[in-house]
């Protein structure tokens, strides 16, 4: 059997070295994507590069990449100059590398150089792909076509406690120069960086359980550089606006672009404080129409008086000659009813009389006949009482006997008489044996004498 060549891991480390110095002597320029990012304290970088599958998003290649102090200190500022964002995890970029081997360390990729306009691209790209994806879901108008209130002013505002942004847009409400009272309550939320998505996306969230007490949001933030407004970029935050039952207004301190969230919002403007200007002046704007409306009711209310005035004085004009035509009428009418009244009256006063006469007659013959009757009444009813008061006085007279039988049984001398006695103790009658105690005086009566003695036991 032939002998096999065997190399340790060091030699098998090595050849490999040697070939890639042989094949990679020069730089050369790779696409890829940061997955980990990280900046040691000696002004080092560390990267992890990776490369997706188109299909399917996963991992298909993967390598360690660093960039020395010296040339993080030259590219960081120019990427960031032409980016608007800092280098970090999730972005795609195209840098130059020079492969190095080391035998304990293995490969990494020593970055070189990197070209802005590749991230540029793919960032455009992604928005893109954000306001393509919203319009083909028939979301992206949904909340630019809702009615934006008429006054304005309960307001949620989303934004961090200590933007300047927030305070300026306070202020800008509070001191109006028409004195309008605005309401207004803060959600506060995390404004760049990567969690600001979801930290706005929460704060829209907690908007909505208090729904009914606003008119519409506010996002705002004070300025800053654009790479600090790549959230506003994300499909979940546009979503949430797209959705979201009542007007949102942006004012999030960009000059140039406008951000994903601008597009979908029911309006965008550059600053906060142009969002307190803005509501200021849809404000002023009902106060105007009402003031419009107030002199066009005060201009009608005048012209309706004055119409009205013209024909006051027109039926009063006409009243005059009719009142005296109807009091004419009347004065013939009552003088009419003058000169028949003492006839009719005699007639009146005649008849009435007969009538009077009559109802007399007729009345004492009713009161004859009525007496008459009650008299007869009266008559029966007076021996009917003498009949019950005889047999109520028997009733009562053989009581009275039974009463006086029964006292006359009951009388004590009858008793006396009869063989019983009464015993008494201190002038009280002995009742009971139990009322007696050994040494007492008592007095026992009979029928013709009594006897005092001494109770010598009970």
């Amino acid at each position: 059997m032939a002998s096999k060549e065997i190399l340790s891991l060091f030699q098998l480390n090595q050849q490999i070295k040697d070939v890639l110095t042989e094949n990679f002597v020069a730089p050369i320029w790779v696409r890829a994507e940061i997955a980990e990012f990280r900046e040691n304290r000696n002004g080092h970088c560390y990267l992890d590069l990776i490369e997706k599958s188109d299909s399917n998003d996963q991992i298909v290649a993967r390598a360690k990449a660093i960039i020395w102090s010296y040339t993080y200190r030259m590219l960081k500022p120019y990427f960031e100059t032409s980016t608007g964002r800092s280098l970090n995890s999730g972005l795609k970029v195209m840098v130059q590398v020079q492969i190095e081997f080391q035998e304990v360390y293995g490969l990494s990729l020593i970055i070189r150089d990197i070209d802005p306009t590749y991230t540029l691209g793919d960032l455009e790209q992604r928005k893109r792909e954000v306001i393509q994806r919203l319009h083909k879901e028939g979301v992206f108008d949904m909340n630019r076509e809702l009615n934006f209130p008429t006054v304005p002013q309960h307001i949620a505002i989303i934004s961090s406690p200590t933007a300047a942004g927030h305070g300026d847009f306070i202020n800008q409400l509070e001191h109006n120069s028409y004195g309008i009272k605005f309401y207004h309550h803060l959600f506060p939320a995390i404004m760049q960086g990567d969690q600001a998505s979801e930290s706005i996306a929460k704060a829209f969230d907690a908007i909505y359980e208090h729904l009914p007490f606003f008119d519409l949001v506010v996002i705002i933030r004070g300025g800053g550089a654009t790479l600090d407004l790549l959230c506003f970029d994300d499909y979940w935050l546009a979503y949430h606006i797209t959705q979201f039952p009542i007007p949102v207004i942006t004012g999030i301190g960009h000059e140039r672009d406008q951000s994903v969230a601008d597009l979908v919002a029911h309006k965008a403007l550059k600053t906060p404080t142009a969002v307190a200007e803005f509501l200021i002046s849809k404000t002023v704007e009902f106060l105007e129409r009402i003031n419009q409306y107030a002199d066009l009711l005060l201009e009608w209310t005048d012209n309706e008086l004055q119409s009205r005035k013209h024909y006051l004085l027109s039926v009063v004009n006409s009243f005059s000659p009719k009142v005296q035509l109807l009091l004419q009428q009347k004065k013939f009418q009552v003088e009419r009813i003058e000169n028949t009244l003492p006839l009719k009256t005699k007639r009146l006063l005649q008849s009435q009389n007969v009538e009077i006469n009559r109802l007399a007659s007729d009345l004492n013959r009713i009161s004859q006949r009525k007496i008459n009757t009650g008299l007869s009444g009266l008559l029966e009813k007076k021996k009917h009482l003498m009949l019950l008061s005889l047999t109520l006085l028997k009733q009562q007279n053989k009581q009275l006997r039974f009463y006086e039988k029964s006292n006359r049984l009951n009388d004590p001398i009858e008793l006396l008489n009869r063989g019983y006695t009464l015993t008494y103790s201190g002038g009280k009658l002995i009742k009971d044996g139990q009322m007696l105690a050994e040494g007492q005086c008592i007095e026992t009566r009979f029928r013709d004498g009594r006897v005092d003695s001494v109770v010598k036991r009970t």
